[in-house]
């Protein structure tokens, strides 16, 4: 089993802060943002010394609680401040960016770092469309063909045009070049059936998140048995799961954690707004199965207890997903006690990562 640690930039949220999406930009502290971003290398190095695996970054727009809009420049500042672990974008929002430039920028961070960078490719989360004026109703193709040209430009070798639906370029010859061959290690992200078949069908990886064993379990087996059809069989390290985990020294005191949880959501949106993104976006689903999108709702803790507890849980992930790579979050984001992370994750490193190796 692989870990990886999801960075969010941890800026601390003032008690008066607004939480509803999109926060006002006038709320914003510039020195709380400067301490943000000085505190990601602090924790990089330390999961680094700890060995975990990945460090993963994501996009949000619009917010203080996950603050990196641009993960290919989190990528590349935190790439340049450690030595070994891999650093991983899950991931660059494909349908409201210009494929090509997402093509170019982490092939020249692959070649600034290379054989450190691992790269997921997303359709995001309803509320990000708004950021950039995306419709919801086209989210879904603009994903698949944006993913499909910046795999091409990474592979293709002479210079090419395309025309497509929602996206046309007249020349396209990408400078640099991957160092990975043909590409990085690069993950579709997703629960959807069209998530599953488009990474069956590249031959990428599958990275599912913030959903049940049994939900995520069925996503993964959908996607599992689309790629025999396509000529090859994924293994274990080719299934990310993120998930967010309380891990404290006894199960009691991880549970009292747990009921001290803030029940606020990562990105609120008022009611009127919510309802109207969950009415044009009606395409989610798990594996074919119809689902609405977590618009503005609380993501679940997946994993809870003492060490000994959360290695019995883990396997359990492992049996029902089969994910070989976890990407963890020990706090929520926006959580103000950043101390406590801290210790969540030296125990982790300590007494969770060395049994969880085998499994």
């Amino acid at each position: 089993m692989k870990v990886s640690y999801f960075e969010t930039g941890r800026y601390i949220l003032p008690p008066d802060l607004p939480r509803e999406w999109p926060v006002p930009g006038a709320a914003y502290d510039p020195e709380a943002g400067v301490e943000a971003y000085r505190g990601m290398v602090e924790r990089i190095r330390f999961v680094e010394e700890l060995g975990f695996d990945w460090v993963s970054v994501s996009e949000h727009h619009y917010s203080p609680r996950i603050l990196t809009p641009s993960p290919v420049v989190s990528a590349a500042y935190l790439a340049a401040r450690v030595d070994k672990i891999k650093i991983a974008l899950l991931g660059p929002i494909v349908p409201v960016s210009n494929p090509i430039r997402v093509a170019e920028e982490l092939a020249m961070l692959d070649t600034l770092a290379p054989g450190r960078i691992v790269v997921g490719l997303l359709r995001g989360t309803t509320n990000e469309y708004l950021s950039y004026g995306l419709n919801p109703k086209e989210a879904r193709e603009r994903t698949d063909e944006g993913m499909e040209l910046i795999l091409k430009a990474w592979t293709e070798p002479q210079p090419f045009g395309w025309q497509g639906r929602y996206f046309q370029y007249r020349t396209i010859s990408l400078w640099p070049r991957p160092q990975g061959r043909p590409h990085p290690p690069t993950y579709a992200l997703g629960t959807s059936a069209e998530a599953g078949e488009f990474a069956a069908r590249h031959h990428l990886g599958l990275g599912v998140s913030y959903g049940t064993f049994e939900l995520m379990g069925k996503s993964a087996r959908y996607y599992r048995e689309r790629c025999p059809p396509y000529g090859w069989k994924p293994g274990p390290d080719d299934i990310i799961y993120r998930a967010n985990m309380i891990l404290a020294a006894t199960d009691e005191e991880a549970e009292e954690a747990l009921q001290r949880r803030d029940k606020q959501a990562a990105f609120p949106v008022r009611a009127g707004l919510r309802d109207a993104l969950l009415q044009a976006d009606v395409t989610r689903n798990i594996a074919g199965e119809k689902r609405p999108a977590n618009v503005g709702g609380v993501l679940p803790i997946s994993f809870c207890g003492g060490p000994d507890r959360v290695v019995e849980q883990i396997r359990r992930c492992r049996e029902e997903i089969g994910a070989g790579v976890l990407d963890l979050s020990l706090q929520d984001p926006g959580t103000g006690d950043v101390g406590a992370m801290m210790q969540a994750l030296e125990l982790f490193g300590k007494k969770v990562l060395p049994h969880i190796r085998e499994v």
